[in-house]
């Protein structure tokens, strides 16, 4: 199985105030911003900052995104090890997409991308 990080996530009610507040005081830089997603560049690594309404995680731990090659597998073995998946498997546009919760409550976010030819 391969699987990649991708970027970490946070979820949040006001994404342009998050914005500033990680791009004014760290320097991150913006590259890309809209009321409800933003990107920003931490010397290489994605932060991405997601709204929300109402979310009693709003201000929880991040949640870590991979890309992996074969998402039931990655599932089956996750569970394996004492993970939970969270949901259901869902298949937008650009591939197939899971939620898993690790054993110590960690959210992971799992995307099997879409091949594109």
């Amino acid at each position: 199985m391969t699987v990649q990080f991708r970027h970490i996530m946070l979820m949040v009610r006001d994404v342009p105030a998050a914005a500033q507040f990680y791009s004014s005081g760290l320097g991150l830089e913006i590259t890309k911003l809209s009321p409800n997603m933003a990107e920003l560049d931490a010397n290489g690594t994605k932060l991405i900052i997601h709204g929300v309404e109402t979310d009693p995680q709003t201000g929880g731990s991040p949640i870590l995104s991979f890309h992996v090659d074969d998402l039931p597998e990655a599932i089956a073995t996750l569970e394996a090890l004492g993970g939970k998946l969270e949901g259901r498997i869902r298949e937008p546009f650009f591939g197939k997409v899971a939620a898993v919760r690790s054993p110590e409550g960690h959210l992971l976010s799992l995307l099997q991308p879409t091949i594109s030819s």
